[in-house]
């Protein structure tokens, strides 16, 4: 069948400015019918120099724009078209080409209108086994690139494909905000359904206060716990704990730097607590280790954090160090994990291993041991001593993936998993949106 490249991509039309309340919608994958079509009124493509054009020749779109537009004659309508060829839907995911094309030209259309929803044309539908989990992560991940986390997404049959058509049926029964069609005004009917569907977003109650276990700060600097305190105001943080960072100013460089940063401290004893870090090529034996932390427990650290072990599998013996200098003095560690910080292989047994060994020590997870959540879900319950906290867009969107396991996961594991938002100097001034991410995501849930 004739692949089709829509409207978008024909030279010569004359760019317009963008109009007032503009609906945007992505359609991805690949549009095996044109019809002829002429100018569409009130409908706009986003050409390859994001420019908003006239729409024409919209092909298996037209009906879809023809009835939302009728639904509401007070909008506009905005496409942001991705189509390619005969690319199957391995070719969307990840950090594709592709993919990251439709994320770079989403974030321009948003800039001029409101992202409503995504059509998905599955044309070459790829490998059937995997069809309905390689869907389901193509949403996640849209998802959380657009920042929401119930995005309207409809997915068209494959013409001539009963096999895939089946997983694709099962789509609205294992995501949320997500629907079915054949065609295109099928289209319009499910997403005026899923529009119907989406509930005011839930944003945390004046009056409600936080603990933040995970926050950044400039805490060498005379005004950098003041950043902390004015972020703490306007959010409703009643208490928090701050975790250095290996950059100037966040963690001591010698002992005068240590004695400003401890007077900082003093300034909000009973407000903000504090974290201490030693990296772990800096000591040579676990003695070395207790010596200091026993030195920063008597100036007030409650906790070490946040590990890094940059460079090192969580096992290494250098971490180890750290870990059991940590459960001789009774102090919790808070880890991070990513592709090259205590790094874990699938299943994460090496962090299996150091719970196992120090088992006295509470340790607490953080970043990517969340993408891992089946293993994660199975260590909350297998190790006493281990607790997770939720900060990072990560989580969201690890837990959006499947709410009802989420729902599950959160409620099984309540006592072990602590709110938090790794917060920073380098975002104290912008606005809540990770806090308000994370407290709608929840409150979507119940």
């Amino acid at each position: 069948m004739r692949s089709i490249v829509l409207g978008l991509l024909l030279s010569g039309v004359t760019a317009v400015a963008a109009p007032k309340d503009l609906h945007v919608y992505l359609l991805i994958g690949q549009f095996n019918e044109a019809d002829a079509g002429g100018v569409v009124d009130r409908c706009y493509l986003l050409n390859d120099k994001s420019d908003w054009v006239p729409a024409a020749k919209l092909g298996p779109a037209e009906s879809f724009v023809k009835k939302m537009l009728e639904q509401n004659k007070d909008v506009s309508i905005g496409l942001v078209v991705a189509e390619a060829g005969d690319a199957k839907i391995e070719d969307w995911l990840g950090k594709s080409e592709r993919y990251w094309s439709v994320r770079k030209r989403a974030k321009i259309a948003a800039q001029n209108g409101t992202l409503k929803g995504v059509l998905w044309f599955s044309g070459n539908a790829g490998t059937p086994e995997n069809y309905l989990e390689n869907l389901k992560s193509l949403i996640s991940n849209l998802r959380a690139d657009t920042g929401d986390s119930a995005l309207p997404f409809v997915a068209v049959e494959v013409r001539d494909m009963p096999v895939i058509n089946a997983q694709i049926a099962k789509l609205p029964a294992t995501v949320h905000a997500t629907g079915v069609a054949s065609s295109g005004e099928g289209c319009a009917e499910q997403m005026i359904r899923l529009l119907a569907a989406r509930g005011k977003v839930a944003k945390p109650p004046s009056d409600l206060k936080f603990i933040d276990p995970h926050v950044h700060a400039m805490s060498v600097n005379p005004d950098g716990l003041e950043a902390v305190i004015k972020w703490m105001d306007e959010r409703n943080v009643e208490r928090c704990i701050v975790s250095p960072l290996a950059h100037k100013g966040s963690r001591p460089q010698n002992e005068a730097e240590n004695q400003a940063m401890l007077a900082n401290f003093r300034k909000h004893k009973g407000r903000i607590d504090r974290m201490c870090i030693i990296e772990p090529q800096e000591v040579e034996t676990v003695e070395q280790a207790v010596a200091i932390l026993k030195k920063e427990i008597a100036d007030g650290a409650i906790a070490f954090g946040e590990h890094y072990g940059v460079g090192l599998m969580f096992d290494d013996p250098k971490n180890l160090r750290l870990y059991e200098a940590c459960e001789k003095v009774g102090l919790p560690v808070m880890f991070h994990i990513d592709q090259n910080k205590n790094m874990v292989e699938p299943g994460m047994q090496r962090v299996d291993n150091v719970l196992k060994m120090f088992p006295k020590c509470k340790v607490i997870a953080h970043a990517y041991w969340w993408r891992q959540l089946k293993d994660a879900d199975r260590q909350l319950q297998e190790h006493p001593n281990l607790y997770a906290d939720m900060s990072g867009a990560v989580v969201p969107n690890v837990l959006n993936r499947d709410r009802k396991f989420a729902r599950e996961f959160l409620i099984r594991n309540q006592d072990k998993i602590m709110w938090a938002t790794d917060e920073g100097w380098w975002s104290f001034g912008s606005k809540d949106k990770q806090m308000k991410q994370h407290y709608t995501f929840l409150e979507e849930l119940d």
